[in-house]
């Protein structure tokens, strides 16, 4: 299925010639039928002798609907130049010729119409006007017929030549993502909503889910209609009717893109070459606020110039587009630029980069990653994003913020992390490859050693390479502060890190069998406790001469007294209270009862008085506060906290003041 789009200037008869050429007129407001203007985009379609069918796009020629004609425009194959013969090129000729050379439209047709109104002299003239626009655009070396709509001279002429600009026209990617530019939305009687487009990318069917974006809204598709006929499957290039369920007409609108949900996510920042009409006026200074125009999307952004102090008419620059509302945009997306007063085209270009991360000026290393971006093979374009730097240090407070948390960038934010790592569906879609094309690149460049895959994630090598020294260099810069601390915690080194909790989890099983890592020991397995620290392998923590003098001497004092302990006060003025951490890390020592007021055993003395309850509790089948204190010979502080833990832990369970055996371990 391929798709023609008319251009030209006001009055020269582009929605006559294709009423003429396909039996459909293509006006179909009544203000259009009253005004003999066209003000929206129409809509009709035809079979060529050979058999294809075609869609047409006819776009309004007045300058003042220049907004309707750019929604219409973005997803044809082939353009259909219309210039009267009496008038010949006119203002809007050349706006929608720099348009469609702008959007890289490389196969087109120029009819001269009302060519019966004419001499040979004069439409030879008009022939020699038009050819001389065409040469420094796109459709340089078009044919030029002429035609009449009216006595249908030159149409037959005309259908045959559109076969052959069509058959050399590139075929339609199918990346099995589609996504269809709504250009209508509107209610049908007994259907409900629907939504036209052009479809790109790839198919869509019936029963599909389906996600309206930018705002993310679910619905599903109830029939799918080509050219007022249903069908079961709509082609990337097909003019395509949505009849949609579950979403109401005021949900959806011009400018939304309906998608596959989670295949496309909306941006604010885009990376991209912008090239400046060669009769633009003024250059374009760096933060110019413009109108961006993709797809059916127009959108207010500020275009930041990357590599030159202003953009002078007729040249090309890398610039980010910081737009005032998301779009839903795909690498090597074709976009239009305009200045909102005086209204006007100034200039257009291609996205490189629909994610990328805010970028400083005039730096060389990402004008050389936009550029292999732009024209890269498929293993450049992956590792382009694979490779893409991150801050990787540590911050500080050891504190992450709610990106780094789930892995994703903040655009703006210089100090924002990127992902360090991608799954394979996000590779697709950011690479705008096929997902068999994305997977085979891959599983090449694993081979090659110039990535690495983690669980469900695919790590450039240097910044695998990057994250495992990270990884190291936070657990030595813990082991120094704290060289009696059994690790870092788990959670401290994902947020330190910036990872998402899926991939962290990933990450550090690898980096465990690589032996980046260990894992601390959990020494109170019978406590129910687990460390959740992680350190070095040849790590252990270790007192000095002097802290070990005085940890065997408060063991001793421990020993003397082991069920009327020593109290935290008492310790930490023995030992402090990093000794004392490392000795309930270490499960030399078990705190039970309250954070404020807890009491201490030493590990064995807590193991020999559960030994002894359980044994009375056997014996006796219950236990009262008293009768424990009393076989333990303690006071009511220290064995209130063991009784409620031994609750807790379910080894005993509590009826009214007594006591019995619950879970034994």
């Amino acid at each position: 299925m391929s798709c023609i789009g008319t251009a030209g200037h006001i009055d020269h008869g582009k929605s006559t010639l294709v009423e003429a050429l396909t039996g459909i007129d293509p006006d179909r407001l009544a203000e259009e039928k009253v005004r003999g203007m066209t003000i929206d985009l129409g809509f009709a379609w035809l079979t060529l002798p050979n058999g294809r069918e075609v869609s047409v796009v006819d776009v309004p020629g007045h300058e003042g609907f220049i907004k309707n004609m750019l929604a219409g425009v973005g997803g044809i194959d082939a353009a259909l130049l219309v210039v009267a013969a009496d008038e010949g090129v006119m203002p809007q000729t050349r706006e929608h010729l720099a348009i469609l050379d702008l959007l890289r439209v490389r196969q087109g047709v120029v009819a001269l119409t009302k060519a019966d109104l004419v001499d040979e002299e004069w439409l030879e003239l008009v022939r020699e006007e038009v050819a001389e626009q065409l040469k420094p655009t796109t459709l340089a070396g078009a044919s030029i017929l002429p035609v009449s709509a009216y006595t249908r001279q030159g149409l037959p002429e005309l259908l045959t030549e559109l076969e052959h600009v069509l058959d050399e026209a590139e075929e339609r990617q199918d990346i099995a993502r589609p996504r269809l530019p709504v250009d209508r939305a509107f209610t049908m009687t007994g259907f409900g909503t629907v939504v036209t487009g052009t479809l790109l990318d790839g198919t869509f069917r019936p029963g599909q889910e389906v996600e309206i974006l930018p705002r993310g809204l679910k619905a599903r598709i109830r029939t799918l209609q080509t050219h007022r006929r249903q069908v079961e499957v709509a082609r990337p290039g097909s003019r395509v009717a949505l009849n949609l369920a579950g979403i109401a007409r005021t949900d959806v609108k011009r400018g939304d893109v309906v998608g596959l949900p989670g295949q496309f996510q909306p941006t604010l920042l885009l990376d991209a070459r912008v090239q400046l009409l060669p009769e633009g006026a003024h250059a374009l200074a760096h933060n110019t606020q413009v109108d961006f125009y993709s797809g059916s999307q127009e959108v207010p952004a500020r275009v930041r110039l990357l590599d030159v102090e202003s953009l002078e008419a007729g040249q090309r620059a890398w610039a980010q587009l910081r737009l005032s509302r998301p779009v839903v945009v795909a690498r090597h997306d074709r976009f239009i630029l305009r200045i909102p007063s005086p209204s006007m085209t100034i200039g257009g270009g291609e996205i490189v980069d629909v994610h990328p991360r805010y970028h400083r000026r005039f730096q060389p290393a990402i004008t050389q990653m936009l550029e292999t971006l732009e024209q890269g093979t498929p293993e450049e374009l992956i590792l382009a994003l694979l490779e893409r730097r991150r801050e990787l240090s540590p911050r500080k407070s050891g504190a992450a913020t709610s990106n780094e948390m789930t892995g994703k960038s903040s655009a703006g934010s210089k100090s924002a992390r990127g992902p360090v790592g991608y799954e394979l569906t996000e590779i697709a879609r950011q690479s705008n490859l096929s997902q068999d094309v994305t997977l085979h690149t891959l599983e090449t460049l694993l081979r090659e050693r110039r990535v690495r895959r983690v669980g469900a994630w695919w790590f450039a090598r240097s910044l695998w390479d990057a994250l495992c020294a990270e990884t190291v260099e936070l657990l030595k810069e813990q082991h120094r502060q704290y060289p009696l601390r059994g690790g870092l915690s788990k959670e401290e080194w994902r947020a330190r890190l910036g990872l998402s909790p899926r991939m962290a989890a990933d990450v550090f099983l690898a980096l465990l069998e690589e032996g980046v890592l260990v894992e601390a020991p959990v020494a109170v397995k019978a406590l129910g406790a687990t460390s959740g620290l992680i350190r070095l392998p040849d790590f252990t923590p270790t007192f000095t001469a002097e802290q070990q003098r005085r940890v065997e001497r408060l063991l001793r004092t421990f020993r003397a007294n082991p069920y009327t302990p020593p109290g935290r006060a008492e310790i930490e003025a023995e030992v402090g209270s990093e000794v004392l951490g490392a000795l309930l890390e270490q499960g030399v020592l078990v705190r039970l009862g309250n954070v404020a007021d807890p009491v201490y055993f030493l590990r064995e003395s807590y193991d020999e008085a559960v030994e002894r309850l359980i044994a009375y509790l056997r014996e006796h089948e219950t236990i009262t506060a008293a009768e424990a204190r009393d076989l333990l010979g303690t006071s009511r502080k220290y064995i209130l906290p063991l009784l409620e833990h031994l609750d807790e832990r379910r080894i005993t369970h509590r009826q009214g003041d007594q006591r019995m055996l619950g879970i034994v371990p």
